[in-house]
Formats: C-alpha cells, sequence, structure tokens
C-alpha cells in the first residue's frame, strides 16, 4: 500500500503518513452531475446574508471536501456531523493547502442539497448522517470503489486548475487501478446521448470552448510530476495526447503504473479514519481527563474506546453530576479496584444523584399532583414517578432549567385548571347501580358521603372503600359496617379539590413536547 509523508499536519505535527482514500464510483458520478444543470446559473448562500455560490458547479472546495468525507466516513459510509468543525479540522491535517473553513462549509451544504449527504433517524433516536451512493443496497456491502493515491492531498495537485483536476480525478477513477487501461475522451459527445456529465464530451465537462483550450490542458499535464513514494516524484502519465479519430478529436491518457493502486492492496482501517466522540468534543474531553486526575481515576479514560463511550454518555451532564459520579468511582475503586466496565458505575450513580435533585425540585415546585396525573393508586403513582424521571433525565435538560420549566408549568396548569370543590356526587358509584342500591338498603350511606365531603376524602379511594364495605354486609353486622367506614374516612389521603384536567394529559408531554 501507498502511503506518502507530506508536508501537511497529518506528518509535521503527529509524525503520520498519509494514505491512499477510498472513493466509490458511483458517488463520484453524481458529484460531477451537479453540472448538468450548470447553465442555470442558480445560486445559493448557506447563511442568511452570506455569499453567493453557484449552486450547480463543481469547485476545487468540493472536491477536497470529497476526499475529506471518505476519509472522515466509517466503512458503512455514515457521517458525525454534529460537530463540522471537528471534520474541517481533519481536512486542515490532511491537506497541504487546504481550503478555508468558509469553503468548506459552502461545500457542505451544496453536498446536502443535492443528496449526496443523506440523514436518517438511527436506532436511539437522534439523526445520523451517511454519504450516499456508498453502499451496494442488493449485496449491503460498499460498491465499486476506486484507491486514490495520496497524491490528491498535495500542494502541487492543488495548484492545477480545476479543469485539469476534474480531468485527473474522472480519468483515474475510471482507471481503476488497471496499469495497462487507456482511457480515452472524446471532446464532443456528436449524438448528444449521455447520461453523465463526466461522459458529455470534454468541452462540456471541463467547461471549454475550444479545441486549443483542450491541447493546452492536456500540455501541462504532460509535464505534470507529482510524489510517488518517500523523496520520489515521478510523472503521472506514462502517454497522453489529443488524437483524431472517425467521430472527431478525442484525448488518450494513460497514468503512470506508479500512481495506479490495485483494490487487492485491501487494508480498510488505513483508509477510515471516522471521528470518534474525543476527537468531536475535544474541550469536553480535556474536561473529563481532568476530573478524572482529581479523583484519582485518570485510568478510567486511558483505553480511547472507554474514552468515547464516557463522553457519549457524559456530553450533556452537568458537572456538578459528574464529579458527583467519579466521587462515587473513586470510592469504589478505593475499597475493590477499577471495574471492567466503570461506565456502569458511572451511570448508576448519575441516575440516583438525578432522582434525588430531581425529588427535590418537584416537592419545591408542588408539581407532584401533575406528574402522577390521572394515577391515584400508589402503584401507579410509582410509575407515573418512573416515566418523568426518565424523560426529564434524557431530555439532558439541567436540573436549574427543570425547576424554571416545572414553576412556569406549575403556574399555567393552576391557571388552566383551577381546583374546584368536590360536589356529593363525585363520591361513590353511579346512582342505577347494582352495588349501590345494595348499600342503600342497609346503611345510611348519604350521611356517610357527606362526611367524606367535608373531611375532602380523595373519591378515589373513597370508591375502595365503598366497594370493601359492599362486600362486608353480606356477612358483617350492617351497623358496625357503618361504623367501620366513618372510622376510616378519617384514615385515607385528603384531596383539597378537583381538577378538571384531561384524562391523557401528561405532564413530560407538556414539558418535553414528547
Amino acid at each position: 500500500m501507498q502511503a506518502l509523508i507530506l508536508a501537511n499536519k497529518l506528518a509535521l505535527e503527529e509524525n503520520l503518513p498519509t494514505y491512499p482514500v477510498k472513493i466509490t464510483s458511483l458517488f463520484l458520478t453524481h458529484l460531477f452531475d451537479i453540472n448538468m444543470n450548470f447553465k442555470s446559473r442558480m445560486k445559493f448562500s448557506f447563511r442568511a446574508g452570506g455569499t453567493l455560490r453557484l449552486k450547480d458547479h463543481v469547485t476545487q472546495a468540493d472536491l477536497q471536501l470529497l476526499f475529506i468525507l471518505f476519509r472522515c466516513c466509517n466503512a458503512y459510509g455514515y457521517l458525525e456531523l454534529s460537530n463540522r468543525k471537528a471534520i474541517y479540522r481533519q481536512l486542515e491535517r490532511e491537506f497541504e493547502a487546504p481550503i478555508s473553513e468558509s469553503q468548506f462549509y459552502a461545500s457542505l451544504e451544496k453536498f446536502i442539497h443535492h443528496d449526496l449527504i443523506v440523514s436518517e433517524v438511527s436506532v436511539d433516536g437522534p439523526n445520523r448522517h451517511k454519504l450516499n451512493y456508498f453502499m451496494n443496497e442488493k449485496t449491503s456491502k460498499i460498491g465499486h470503489y476506486v484507491l486514490f493515491h495520496p497524491f490528491v492531498f498535495t500542494r502541487s495537485f492543488h495548484q492545477l486548475t480545476l479543469a485539469e483536476k476534474k480531468l485527473i480525478i474522472s480519468a483515474y477513477a475510471q482507471a481503476s487501478g488497471n496499469p495497462n487501461k487507456v482511457i480515452s475522451r472524446n471532446l464532443k459527445q456528436l449524438n448528444g446521448n449521455f447520461k453523465h456529465a463526466q461522459f458529455a464530451g470534454l468541452l462540456e465537462f471541463l467547461h471549454k470552448s475550444q479545441k486549443s483550450h483542450i491541447q493546452e490542458l492536456l500540455d501541462n499535464l504532460k509535464s505534470l510530476t507529482l510524489p510517488v513514494e518517500a523523496q520520489k516524484k515521478g510523472a503521472l502519465f506514462d502517454d497522453i495526447e489529443l488524437l483524431k479519430g472517425k467521430s472527431g478529436f478525442k484525448a488518450q491518457l494513460k497514468f503512470n503504473r506508479d500512481f495506479l493502486i490495485s483494490v487487492a492492496e485491501e487494508e480498510p482501517q488505513k483508509y477510515y479514519r471516522p471521528l470518534d466522540a474525543c476527537t468531536l468534543y475535544p474541550k469536553f474531553y480535556a474536561l473529563l481527563k481532568r476530573e478524572a486526575e482529581y479523583y484519582g481515576i485518570g485510568e478510567v479514560l486511558s483505553d480511547r474506546s472507554d474514552a468515547n463511550r464516557l463522553v457519549k454518555i457524559l456530553r450533556q451532564v452537568n458537572v456538578r453530576l459528574i464529579r458527583h459520579a467519579f466521587y462515587k468511582l473513586s470510592s469504589y475503586v478505593s475499597l475493590k479496584g477499577m471495574p471492567r466496565k466503570p461506565e456502569f458505575i458511572i451511570k448508576e450513580s448519575l441516575e440516583s444523584k438525578f432522582n434525588e435533585m430531581l425529588d427535590t425540585v418537584i416537592n419545591k415546585t408542588g408539581a407532584e399532583e401533575f406528574i402522577r396525573w390521572p394515577e391515584t393508586k400508589e402503584e401507579g403513582i410509582k410509575e407515573r414517578n418512573w416515566r418523568f424521571s426518565h424523560v426529564a433525565s434524557k431530555s439532558k435538560l439541567g436540573i436549574r432549567k427543570l425547576r424554571t420549566r416545572l414553576l412556569n408549568a406549575v403556574k399555567n396548569l393552576n391557571v388552566a385548571y383551577p381546583i374546584l370543590p368536590w360536589q356529593i356526587s363525585d363520591y361513590g358509584g353511579e346512582e342505577n347501580t347494582y352495588q349501590n342500591s345494595e348499600l342503600r338498603k342497609y346503611l345510611n350511606i348519604d350521611s356517610i358521603k357527606e362526611e367524606a365531603l367535608k373531611l375532602k376524602v380523595d373519591p378515589y379511594y373513597y370508591g375502595d372503600l365503598e366497594y370493601n364495605a359492599y362486600i362486608a354486609i353480606r356477612t358483617k353486622d350492617p351497623k358496625s359496617v357503618e361504623e367501620w367506614m366513618l372510622g376510616e374516612l378519617h384514615r385515607l389521603p385528603v384531596l383539597p379539590g378537583k381538577r378538571l384536567i384531561p384524562y391523557n394529559f401528561r405532564l413530560e408531554n407538556f414539558l418535553f413536547n414528547e
């Protein structure tokens, strides 16, 4: 495999070589097809008031973005775009003459607009991005691809004209690593029957108007030398000329075999450098390392894969909670040593501390009755509390923001659903039920209901009391059952009144738009 030590940051700062990059032929074809609508001269800006750029035009920046996206994706074509600047930082490391940051963002928006980058909802919820035309849908494997020699990252290649670069990249992809292949391209497609821009004829594809322009371009490429390997340069082409054929003039090119890479030289781990969480969030990763060192558990971040998992778990967590979790892990380590999966202890500590803080906030804001709605029984209330806590944790809001939201919600809900006094009709079952008629035969049930209303007993619990009395009168003296009911009323939960809240109301939906 051909790797080069270039004058880029990768070599100068990290002493690392630059490897070939794998590009799928179909993606490259669709990138060049952006030019199919070039004559429309439509423009776009990736931000309001920004510089207007041609939407249907392949630029120098687009070509650099092409190579860096295929470097930063994983073996399935997925990209991490949550921190786009991290991709630009990788571009700066790999190219000897990187494009500007504004050019990078403009090209990225263009790729998204032309569906070269698409998004999909991942299993765990958030959107993720992938390179289109990467996988072969029939085989679920990467489609036909070409390994581009690292010369595409050099300053010498960058200094070529856009037309020269497009011809080299298109022809190199067509050669597909075969040193014996001769590439022929007509200057014009006489019948006009072509599906893709790169085969529309060189005059159209390279935006040239005369044969002499193509001749000049080919003459320049004849003398082009690029790095082949360390401290060795070579001519990129063995043969390149303009010939007259039966259907008009055509360019004929044959690459120097030293620059062609067979796909049999397969070392996928060298071709991809997907951005991990530590690379995407370097400042947060540095914060975690400082805190871990302070608590004497720096080794928890020594393994890169473990560090990536912790960055993903903790990135949206309040620093106060992170310190609590690291303190708990530190205490565990001092007693039993470092566990095999320290993130489990960290997650458990975070969850318990968050729930403790959330319970305090709920009590202070008076949100309990809205959280438990519509449940009134202990098991149901526990389930509602757990559900609310789970959604609150998933929202990634800090305790302070949750407290503010709860205060506002309680204030608004008190206005929308004021407390109304209980009515006698709220207690017990409907009048025409068998249970109600049986109770009336043996008990002064109306006086018991009046006492429940006076005490403001929760009607849901009173309903259970009536049912138990209905069972008891079958075997017990009605007088003793009535006395028992009056005594139990003082032990039942009290509720000051009723709110006409819709049965399907859930506070987590109200707060977080779940």
